[in-house]
């Protein structure tokens, strides 16, 4: 199945743009690669403002699975959060994740929407901020090295301050490859 490209999705002039955070993941096969390649989409769906470096960190309730690449990225995008994110769910079928069964399981590419500005979005197919931001290093370190000052919406603090009060055992560790330098 391949993805609807973002940029066939249709955009109002007067549409505002929004500024996403988005975190992406993989822990099956040429994970690099594969976040590469969700890059390469993701700048089809609005202009990438910032990316963080590579991380590669432990997974969180999945014991026997690999080690995750993990990082983060700004997206100003004219995209509404339901629009985004049903283009990279799309996007990761089409890299052959099970939607359906994937929770807590490997995954060849995981796109999250983290934030969408200052919205706050309770509906049954999106949550935004992601409800489980705070409680996770993998996303808070990455986030935090773009963007350290951004307010979380719901917990009224900074990202800084969020990664302060973090209580995890995850080994996250900042990989010399740089997607800011490639």
């Amino acid at each position: 199945m391949k993805p609807k490209s973002c940029s066939e999705s249709p955009r109002p002039q007067e549409r505002q743009t929004v500024p996403y955070h988005l975190g992406l993941g993989s822990n099956l096969g040429d994970r690099k690669q594969h976040i590469e390649a969700a890059l390469a989409f993701l700048q089809n769906c609005g202009r990438v403002m910032k990316k963080s470096a590579l991380y590669e960190t432990t997974p969180l309730g999945m014991p026997g699975s690999g080690p995750f690449y993990n990082m983060v990225l700004a997206l100003e995008s004219s995209l509404l959060p339901r629009e985004l994110q049903v283009a990279c769910k799309e996007y990761e079928a089409a890299q052959g994740r099970d939607l359906e069964n994937s929770h807590y399981r490997d995954r060849v590419i995981d796109i999250d929407i983290l934030l969408a500005g200052d919205a706050v979005i309770n509906t049954p197919e999106l949550t935004v901020p992601h409800p489980r931001l705070a409680e996770r290093g993998f996303v808070l370190v990455p986030l935090f090295e773009i963007a350290p000052k951004l307010v979380h919406p719901l917990e009224k603090v900074t990202v800084t301050r969020l990664l302060s009060r973090l209580k995890s055992s995850e080994r996250i560790r900042r990989l010399d490859w740089d997607f800011n330098r490639a």
